[in-house]
């Protein structure tokens, strides 16, 4: 994971420190490739491509960029967590899902660049 994309998750309050947060951070990396290239990913595809990285299932990487989620938005110290609604408002996200915040922090990293 790159370092803007760590600084991202821990500014979102992301458990990076656990195998799940390691995923959240690979797979925002790869939907920022692929929109670079101008192609979109599903998120079965981002859950293979992390099973092969990082040697597990992808219903494992599934239950762990889930459980990442709900660490970020429920368990980060305040409800909701403020970071995160900042980048629901701007992306006018309704109620997030993986592969919506995916997306969002991918292009909000990219607009960093």
């Amino acid at each position: 994971m790159q370092q803007k994309t760590y600084d991202f998750l821990i500014q979102m309050r992301a458990p990076v420190l656990t195998f799940g947060g390691d995923l959240l951070g690979e797979a925002i990396e790869l939907v920022i490739h692929d929109l670079e290239v101008h192609q979109f990913i599903s998120l079965a595809d981002v859950e293979c491509n992390l099973a092969d990285k990082f040697s597990c299932s992808p219903g494992s990487a599934d239950r762990r960029l889930r459980r990442a989620m709900d660490m970020m938005e429920f368990r980060a110290g305040e409800y909701p967590n403020p970071e995160l609604e900042k980048l629901r408002v701007e992306y006018r996200v309704n109620t997030w899902s993986v592969k919506k915040f995916l997306y969002a922090a991918a292009r909000r990293l990219m607009s960093y660049e």
